[in-house]
């Protein structure tokens, strides 16, 4: 009896799912339903409200680690992978979607490739993406990382990225994972030193994208590249002129 409860609240989720989507859920019952499909014969409801209750929120529960995941009674390996794989999927799925539109030519198209490298990420990360003369990513590196924010980027092995792949341009970006999508007065003197240097070498520097949960922020809209013939005079079609 207690199995067809459950078989049957299971059955109203998944309707509920597949007639309007997951608007209207409220947190533990996405977790809820999530959970349904790697624990068959058991009720998820009190683990979803347990995983809420430990890490505060969804997105803190996404972003959780195998070790945290399991410390909540219910989870094993197999919901602990699956609810891992959702950030890394959701990442994935949007550099799928850019992929279909590899042409970066406004500050748009800047924030949304930035979001597809960055988004859901818990720790920092620097990236390059080397870009054509006519706006066409080459290719992408994940230049730096660390835990407790990059006071230092590797010039070295930004500018041979650059070099080697033959750039036109180049995208940075980077993310705070904890904090407010706005520019520490270190990011934008890093980002000064960056476009010197890309600028000596004779590679524009199309813009510099802060990624801070789903808000970007873009140096070239808020006039925070050095000025002159590669900065806040350029349009960002003007960059690929």
């Amino acid at each position: 009896m207690q199995q067809d409860m459950h078989t049957g609240h299971r059955e109203r989720l998944r309707k509920r799912f597949f007639q309007v989507g997951l608007r209207g859920f409220s947190e533990h019952e996405v977790l809820e339903l999530l959970l349904t499909f790697v624990i068959p014969r058991k009720d998820t409801n009190p683990i979803a409200h347990a995983l809420i209750k430990r890490f505060g929120s969804l997105h803190k529960v996404l972003e959780a680690n195998l070790q945290e995941l399991k410390e909540t009674d219910g989870i094993g390996d197999n919901a602990a992978a699956l609810i891992m794989l959702m950030l890394p999927l959701m990442r994935q799925y949007l550099i799928s979607r850019q992929k279909e539109q590899r042409v970066l030519k406004d500050i748009s198209a800047y924030k949304a490739y930035a979001r597809s490298l960055l988004i859901g990420e818990i720790y920092e990360h620097f990236e390059a993406v080397a870009i054509d003369a006519k706006g066409s990513i080459i290719a992408n590196k994940r230049i730096a990382s660390g835990d407790e924010g990059l006071a230092v980027i590797p010039i070295r092995r930004l500018m041979s990225f650059l070099l080697s792949s033959g750039a036109y341009a180049v995208l940075l970006a980077h993310n705070h994972p904890q904090g407010e999508a706005v520019p520490s007065p270190d990011d934008i003197k890093m980002t000064h030193k960056i476009q010197s240097l890309c600028l000596s070498l004779g590679i524009k520097t199309a813009d510099h994208i802060i990624i801070a949960n789903t808000k970007a922020y873009s140096f070239r809209e808020n006039n925070l590249l050095n000025g002159g013939q590669y900065g806040k005079t350029e349009t960002p079609e003007q960059v690929f002129d």
